[in-house]
C-alpha cells in the first residue's frame, strides 16, 4: 500500500529530473574550432563572418561571450555568461546556443536568430 502511495511522488521526481538541464564543463570538442557564415568567410581575410568557438567562449567579428555556465537543454548546448554585443561598450549577461547539425555544420543561435555555420578547414583569425 505504501509503495502505491509513493509511486506518484517517484514518478513526478523522475520527470522533474529528466526535464532539468544537465550542466557540463565545456562545449564538446566537435563544436570547437573556426566556423564560417558562408564558404567565403573561411577563405577571405576581410570577411567578418567567421566565428571562433573555444571550450568556454565564442568570438564573433565584433562580439564575444565567456561562459560561466554551460548546459545541455532540449538537444542544444547553451552557454551563458558575460557577453559584449556588436557596437556595445558594456559587458552584460547573455547566452548563446549551439546545435551540431553535422561534423561540418553548426547552428549558432544568438538572441533568437539562429544561423548554420560551416567548419573552416584552414581557419583565418576571427579578428
Amino acid at each position: 500500500m505504501i509503495r502505491l502511495a509513493l509511486a506518484p511522488l517517484l514518478l513526478a521526481a523522475g520527470l522533474a529530473a529528466a526535464s532539468a538541464a544537465e550542466t557540463i564543463r565545456a562545449l564538446p570538442p566537435a563544436m570547437v574550432g573556426t566556423w564560417g557564415y558562408e564558404e567565403r568567410s573561411c577563405s577571405e581575410e576581410t570577411d567578418d563572418g567567421r566565428v571562433e568557438v573555444k571550450p568556454r567562449e565564442v568570438t564573433f567579428f565584433a562580439a564575444f561571450c565567456r561562459f560561466s555556465r554551460i548546459r545541455v537543454e532540449r538537444g542544444a548546448i547553451v552557454g551563458s555568461g558575460r557577453c559584449r554585443g556588436e557596437g556595445e561598450t558594456q559587458v552584460d549577461q547573455g547566452e548563446v546556443s549551439f546545435r551540431q547539425i553535422s561534423p561540418t555544420r553548426l547552428e549558432i543561435n544568438v538572441q533568437n536568430s539562429p544561423h548554420i555555420y560551416q567548419r573552416c578547414d584552414r581557419p583565418l583569425p576571427v579578428r
